[in-house]
């Protein structure tokens, strides 16, 4: 009959190679599931950063529609004399949003630069008789939080240093208030003001316009710039003021 013997085709492999390249697919296998991992993590936050662009900008929209809406209501409050408090609660977060993104404290600065400025242009005349009056009264917002408190501290250090700088300059400091007294203004850092007149004293306001030249007046609130009898003073400046209608310029 013959013999006959065939050879199959095929790889012979020991159990030590085989094991090492099944270990080589799973580490493949892993790496592949990590980069699958790493890639959509990526892109994930792509979309969230993208999202919080989205949001941001529709907030500064709303945002910018709430202050036109609170200036309306803030004006009718103010032209009816009606209480701030009366306002909706939407408009007191407003203003209290613009004090914590420092939108008050860069008007104030800006304001007081614009005063400095002013003074820098004029010289007082020789006989001590040019006066720079100033209202130190200010009425707050009833807020605790660290950020108004931080705003208060700071104005008041600023408006502190424009009396300093004004008086520096040779000019005679009056200052006006409602309240204050000799030892208070002390306490809070003022000293060698030439007068202290009360806002509602009618007849101190006609002497000091009766003995002096006022060449500027500087207060917090538009009644005391403006009001039933105007000042005889060459300019008036408005300082911000914590309130909420000054907060929205409306004061």
């Amino acid at each position: 009959m013959g013999s006959r013997f065939s050879i199959d085709s095929g790889c012979y492999m020991t159990s030590l190679a085989a094991t090492i390249f099944i270990a080589s697919l799973v580490t493949f296998g892993v790496l592949m599931v990590t980069l699958l991992i790493a890639i959509s993590t990526m892109l994930q936050s792509c979309e969230n950063k993208n999202s919080g662009i989205i949001q941001v900008q529709r907030r500064l929209v709303v945002d910018d529609e709430s202050l036109s809406y609170c200036r309306i209501l803030s004006l009718h409050s103010n032209l009816n004399s009606l209480d701030e408090e009366e306002l909706p609660l939407l408009c007191r977060d407003v203003a209290l949003q613009r004090i914590k993104q420092g939108i008050y404290l860069r008007e104030l600065n800006f304001t007081i630069q614009m005063v400095l400025t002013y003074f820098k242009t004029i010289k007082p005349g020789n006989d001590n008789r040019d006066v720079v009056v100033m209202d130190i009264d200010d009425i707050n917002l009833i807020k605790q939080e660290v950020y108004i408190e931080e705003a208060k501290h700071q104005r008041s250090k600023l408006i502190l240093e424009l009396y300093s700088k004004l008086r520096s300059q040779g000019y005679s400091m009056v200052l006006l208030s409602r309240n204050s007294t000799a030892e208070q203004l002390k306490s809070r850092g003022y000293s060698d003001w030439s007068g202290l007149i009360m806002r509602e004293d009618a007849r101190q306001k006609e002497e000091l316009e009766r003995d002096y030249r006022i060449v500027g007046v500087i207060g917090n609130h538009m009644d005391v710039l403006t009001g039933q009898r105007s000042w005889q003073s060459k300019r008036l400046f408005k300082l911000p003021s914590l309130t909420y209608n000054d907060i929205f310029g409306l004061q």
